[in-house]
């Protein structure tokens, strides 16, 4: 039987509290002074048995229990039980009666329910309740009952005492006391002594009815005897049913199995407790296989390249983000270029040699035309001007006009370019803005500076402080903001103002050359003049002819990209534009040159750290500061490895006392298997499962010899054994219980009769009072009388219970002498276990007291036990008989509260792996205050632990 959970609604200290038990055997629960464990005990012991408790009162609450596989629901509210299977109509009995065979709560405390002051003393073994519970066969809970009753009736009646007040020896004593008083009287009359013969007459007629009530006793009691050994023929005749079904006994080898079975269990026991030990010199969280002993010089090989690695990172984020800025200036720059345009690319091959050579002799012919045209001829007026095809024309439409035109018209579109941009730089607001805001953001910053100061020391304010510090950064910031439009946006536009200044004076040049005044045509014809104005207009062609082909040339010439617009003037600084532009082109070319010689080197070192990311097992991210948490955790290994090689001697050590025990555990286990192949059997399971087939047998075996002991007994004297195996076997229990009614009604008759004349006997006591010499005779006549007769029935009555008594007697002390040696012999195993080996108890000397063997032999009497060994023995009593009801009755759950206080560490770590192998078969529940039987506790197999905790 096993308690799955607890529930104490209001008990004590407890209430609406819920506890659930483990799947081990052993609950080992743990919780410090007052924490509630004598209570929680005193909560099961009420919750099972019922009652009120001295203290707390009546328990409210339930145990869910697992007996035999089915559930049970065990409540209690008050004085009502709720009993009931799930799905199963409720139980009206108590559980003690239902399942323990009226085992008491007394008994049960004094046994399974147990506290450190419970557990004192051996007297437990004379209790007439326990040995009849634990030392007699099945129903030796009512023969133990029926003695104890018996012994209490006669003892009621008479006690072997001068000075006893029981009752026959009161009526001895008033009956003396009676002859004494009558002796002392005088003679009686002759009457008196007719009434004295009638009334011997009466008391001769109440002898035969006596016999005659005797007869039909003895009738009812044979009866009764046939009904009372019915139960344990039924019994034994089960019992012979059940051995038929089960292997015969002595067909295996059960002594040399168990053997192995022990040593087997016991060599693991060890494996698992050296190995314990090695794991122990373990540090913790540390293994020697961990991927860091292969890859320890990789760690140390990429740390030492770690601040290069960061380093590498932050070079190329400020590279890209550096290039980045350059090329928006580069662009920026781009769009300010006077002499190239915006809309596309700068060629990257100009032949600067030719465009010098061609922008020269375009100023050449440029010069040597404008001297022409400033050194013409005053001619006559003539009468007619000549229309000749072939003389200069000096009007609108000459050559010189047409291309100062074209070039006026080439300056004004980028003047007209060139203030858009300066419109888009809002050139007006840069004369008087950026001056007033640095003069603004340096005051606000000031004042900050004020306010932070007397917020800290003067006023003690924080929000002043806070006020101030906000102003100095709005201070700052303004002061920065108008310095970058001064310094930045400043010089940007001051070069296009420049350039603007020298495209209006080309204009102006411009216009001045259109605007001057032509020589005028004389009417008069003169051949000198015209001879003159030959030569200057064929001087004029040749000039216009070559400046035509160096224009078109230096056109040709300029590189795309390049604007239209542009003269031999333009030359130089188209030159110095493209000389700033590739310099700085280059430039940005060298930092991408450098950044991708960074890359490179950042890519082998991330690639290094990748794959030790993946040989490591690591999943995050791949970074310096992951490498350098790796390299910490590398450390701490090396720190941890030292210490493991530094213990490997002692590791060995354990390790061969593992490989020892593992090497007998292999052996046993081939004579297992030899065992198993002599058996025919396939399997230690199935040899385990023979053996308890033995173990029924045998048990079935002890209970029909108990019954035949008892159908013994109860055989009546002189009654042939057979007749009354027959009178079992063929009669029917109906047909005794109706003879039984018959005996009791003739019984009945004859007490009628016995009262009849008791009662005309009282009439002839009567008259002999009223014969009587004086009052004094008749009282003393009829007491006497009346004590002889009320002293013979009692002593009938106690000479049947002693004859009883006696024979019950017999009978339990006919099995105790073959069962209690059993317990004390388990006992004996158990405190050894409990000692280590050291005591053993005395079985061959127990009729000179309860006593104890060292291992050398000598005894150890009760008056020399230390309070430990004595909490020691005792527990193992308690635990021996806990067993043997298991046997006979139920494995009742087992609740131990603090009985470990005395014991040392090592017994009390040998009572938790005795507790922890009895857990295999019956649960146990143990209360400790001791932390160190908690953690023992833990590393025990087979026990549950738990912290008490009843909120």
């Amino acid at each position: 039987m096993n308690i799955k959970q607890i529930r104490l609604d209001s008990f004590g200290p407890y209430e609406n509290w819920t506890f659930k038990s483990g799947p081990s055997g052993v609950q080992l629960v743990y919780g410090a002074n007052e924490s509630g464990k004598t209570s929680l005990l005193e909560g099961i012991r009420s919750l099972l048995f019922g009652g009120k408790h001295k203290k707390y009162g009546y328990v409210s609450g339930s145990l869910e229990i697992d007996k035999e596989g089915t559930a049970y629901h065990l409540g209690r509210q008050n004085k009502n039980l709720d009993f009931y299977s799930p799905g199963e109509p409720s139980i009206k009995d108590e559980p003690n009666q239902l399942w323990w065979h009226g085992l008491d709560k007394k008994t049960y405390n004094r046994i399974f329910g147990l506290t450190l002051e419970d557990l004192q003393g051996v007297d437990i073994l004379n209790e007439v309740d326990v040995r009849a519970r634990f030392f007699g066969a099945e129903g030796g809970e009512q023969l133990g009952s029926v003695v104890k009753s018996i012994e209490t009736n006669a003892n009621d009646l008479l006690v072997a005492s001068a000075s006893g007040k029981r009752r026959i020896n009161v009526l001895i004593d008033r009956l003396q006391e009676n002859k004494a008083r009558l002796s002392a009287l005088g003679e009686h009359e002759t009457q008196y002594v007719e009434l004295q013969q009638a009334l011997k007459a009466s008391e001769d007629t109440e002898a035969e009815i006596q016999n005659q009530i005797k007869e039909w006793q003895d009738y009812r009691e044979g009866v009764e005897m046939v009904l009372r050994a019915w139960d344990t023929y039924r019994r034994s005749e089960e019992a012979r049913r059940r051995m038929q079904q089960f292997t015969s006994p002595d067909t295996l080898d059960r002594d040399a199995f168990l053997s192995i079975d022990e040593g087997l269990r016991e060599a693991r026991q060890n494996m698992q407790l050296w190995l314990d030990k090695e794991e122990a010199l373990k540090p913790e969280n540390f293994d020697p296989n961990s991927p860091f002993t292969t890859y320890g010089q990789d760690i140390e090989d990429l740390i030492q390249q770690g601040a290069k690695w960061e380093q590498l990172r932050r070079e190329c984020e400020e590279g890209e983000a550096y290039i980045t800025k350059v090329k928006e200036q580069l662009d920026f720059s781009r769009g300010l270029q006077s002499s190239w345009r915006k809309d596309e690319s700068v060629p990257t091959d100009v032949n600067w040699f030719e465009g010098e050579r061609l922008s020269k002799r375009l100023r050449t012919a440029k010069d040597q035309l404008l001297y022409w045209q400033s050194q013409a001829p005053s001619l006559q007026k003539e009468t007619k001007i000549s229309e000749d095809s072939s003389s200069v024309d000096t009007g609108e439409n000459s050559p010189v006009n047409t291309w100062a035109q074209q070039e006026l018209q080439a300056v004004m579109t980028d003047i007209a370019n060139l203030e858009s941009r300066l419109g888009e730089h809002g050139s007006i607001r840069i004369a008087a803005m950026p001056i007033w805001l640095q003069r603004i953001g340096g005051i606000g910053a000031v004042v900050g500076v004020l306010m932070s100061l007397a917020g800290l020391i003067a006023l003690e304010s924080v929000l002043y402080s806070i006020g101030g510090i906000i102003l100095l950064i709005l201070g700052l910031g303004l002061f920065w903001y108008g310095w970058r439009l001064r310094h930045v946006d400043d010089s940007d536009v001051a070069r296009l103002m420049r350039e603007l200044e020298r495209l209006q004076q080309r204009k102006s040049y411009l216009e001045t050359q259109l605007d001057a005044p032509l020589p005028v045509a004389s009417d008069v014809p003169n051949l000198e003049t015209a001879a003159i104005e030959q030569r200057y207009n064929d001087e004029g062609k040749q000039l216009q002819a070559n400046y035509e082909k160096a224009l078109a040339e230096w056109q040709a010439w300029i590189p795309e990209g390049a604007a239209k617009s542009l003269d031999e003037d333009d030359f130089f600084s188209m030159k110095h534009e493209y000389d700033q532009y590739s310099e700085q082109l280059r430039t940005i070319e060298g930092y991408e040159k450098r950044l991708d010689e960074h890359k490179e080197s950042l890519r082998v070192i991330e690639d290094q750290a990748v794959t030790l990311w993946y040989n490591l097992g690591v999943e995050a991210p791949v970074s310096p500061t992951e490498l350098k948490r790796i390299y910490n955790q590398y450390k701490n290994f090396q720190q941890q490895m030292i210490r493991w090689e530094q213990k490997e001697s002692q590791r060995k050590s354990y390790r061969m006392e593992y490989d020892n025990w593992h090497r007998k555990e292999k052996e046993l286990l081939l004579e297992q298997k030899a065992l198993l192949e002599k058996s025919g059997l396939s399997g230690a399971n199935e040899y385990r499962q023979k053996l308890i087939d033995e173990d029924q047998f045998k048990q079935w075996e002890t209970i029909y010899k108990q019954s035949q002991v008892q159908l013994d007994l109860l055989t009546p004297d002189g009654e042939n054994k057979d007749l009354f195996y027959r009178r079992l076997r063929e009669g029917n229990k109906e047909n005794w219980t109706d003879e039984l009614a018959h005996a009791d009604q003739e019984l009945n008759a004859r007490k009628d009769a016995m009262a009849n004349l008791y009662e005309k006997r009282g009439q002839i006591v009567e008259a002999m009072r009223a014969l009587g010499s004086d009052q004094e005779q008749r009282e003393a006549i009829q007491q006497r009388q009346e004590l002889e007769s009320e002293l013979e029935s009692a002593l009938e009555d106690w000479a049947t219970q002693v004859v009883i008594a006696h024979c019950m007697e017999r009978a339990q002390q006919s099995y105790e002498e073959e069962s209690q040696p059993k317990m004390l012999e388990l006992a004996s195993q158990y405190i050894k276990r409990l000692t280590n080996g050291a005591y053993t108890f005395d079985m061959w000397g127990l009729q000179d007291g309860l006593a104890l063997l060292n291992e050398r032999g000598e005894r150890l009497p009760i008056y020399h036990w230390s309070s430990g060994l004595a909490d020691q023995v005792y527990l193992a009593l308690r635990l021996a008989l806990a067993k043997v009801f298991s046997y006979q009755v139920d494995a009742l759950p087992i609740i131990l509260d603090d009985i470990l206080v005395r014991f040392d560490e090592d017994r009390q770590k040998s009572a938790l792996e005795l507790l922890a192998e009895l857990g295999e078969h019956q649960q146990i529940w143990l209360f400790t205050c001791q932390q160190q039987v908690y953690y023992m506790g833990q590393a025990i197999a087979g026990i549950d632990t738990h912290i008490l905790q009843r909120a």
